[in-house]
Parts: C-alpha cells; sequence; structure tokens
C-alpha cells in the first residue's frame, strides 16, 4: 500500500513525502542568521510538511522561548550560529511529540557527543526514512482483514506512534541515562 501525503505551501507547490528533504549540516548556511532569516529557512525546508490552515507555527516569540527553556543558544549580536539554526530545526520537530524539557535532554545528548553535526545529519535522516516509512505503509507488520476495522492501517499508526515515543522515554529520557 502506498500512501501520498502532499500538502499545499504559500507558493502552492504540491511536496510528497517520499520526496521530503531535510536540509543537512553542509546545506545550513554557514553564516550566523538573524531570527526572521531563520523563520524564513525554516518555513521554507519544513513548510510543505508542517503546514497548516493558519500558517507556519514558528513564531520570533517561539524561538525567544527555546532560548529561555536553553532548548537554543542564546544569539550573539542578534545573530543565531549554524549549531543553533540546527537545534530550531530539531524542535519544531519534536515539539510534535515531546515536552520541553524531553527535548532539551535530547538536544543535549546529541550535542554531547563528539561530532553534534554528524547527529544532526542521522537526524535528518531518520526523520525521512520514518515519515516515508510509515506514511508507505513499510511499517505495517500484520496485514488483517478484519470487518469493521477499515482504517486498520491508521490504527497501527497510532500504536507505533506510541511505541516509538514510548521507547525514547524509557530508554533515554527517564532511565537515568542522560
Amino acid at each position: 500500500m502506498t500512501t501520498e501525503l502532499v500538502c499545499v505551501n504559500n507558493s502552492d507547490n504540491m511536496t510528497k513525502i517520499d520526496t521530503f528533504h531535510l536540509p543537512r549540516w553542509s546545506e545550513l548556511p554557514s553564516i550566523d542568521l538573524y531570527i526572521d532569516q531563520i523563520i524564513s529557512l525554516i518555513e521554507k525546508c519544513l513548510g510543505p510538511l508542517f503546514c497548516n490552515h493558519d500558517g507556519f507555527p514558528l513564531t520570533k516569540s517561539m524561538i525567544n522561548n527555546y532560548v529561555k527553556a536553553k532548548l537554543v543558544d542564546a544569539p550573539v549580536n542578534k545573530k543565531y550560529p549554524r549549531l543553533s539554526v540546527a537545534m530550531i530545526f530539531v524542535v519544531c520537530i519534536l515539539k510534535n511529540c515531546y515536552t520541553t524539557e524531553e527535548i532539551g535532554r535530547l538536544i543535549q545528548l546529541g550535542i554531547s557527543l563528539d561530532d553534534p553535526e554528524t547527529t544532526y545529519d542521522r537526524f535528518c535522516e531518520s526523520i525521512e526514512n520514518a515519515l516515508r516509512d510509515v506514511f508507505s505503509g513499510e511499517i505495517i507488520i500484520h496485514d488483517e482483514n478484519l470487518a469493521k476495522r477499515p482504517d486498520k492501517y491508521l490504527m497501527d499508526n497510532f500504536a507505533l506512534s506510541f511505541a516509538c515515543k514510548f521507547y525514547v522515554q524509557k530508554t533515554f529520557l527517564h532511565s537515568g541515562k542522560i
């Protein structure tokens, strides 16, 4: 079963999950960015995936709150370095599933590794692969034909979402490992 998720962004371009791409470390701007530039970059990259009827869900206030919560390093002379831009991408994605505290702990785990650039690239790859697997149906283990259950695929994904989040919480966030 192949399911295509399409989302219309502000320029009416259609984007499919199977072609969704998060910018890798080397694709992020090498110069420090002002907050408006970050919002534009993230809208451009995540907008097709996270679009909604009210516009893109990232504001200056949200970024300032991420800094206050220590999820993102504070800007220097009102500019954010590449690592902070990468952190904001991570927060924008993870805030859909995790609490602020959990996101902070996961970011600290990633930064504590020897190579945050590789960790960020691996995060991008994992998100892209997970989206493709879920939306293509490749993660479905049982293909049962049950009466009165036409949306079994959807139910399996609710369960997978829970299982994945539960795994991360139990294995890393609440285990005392980080």
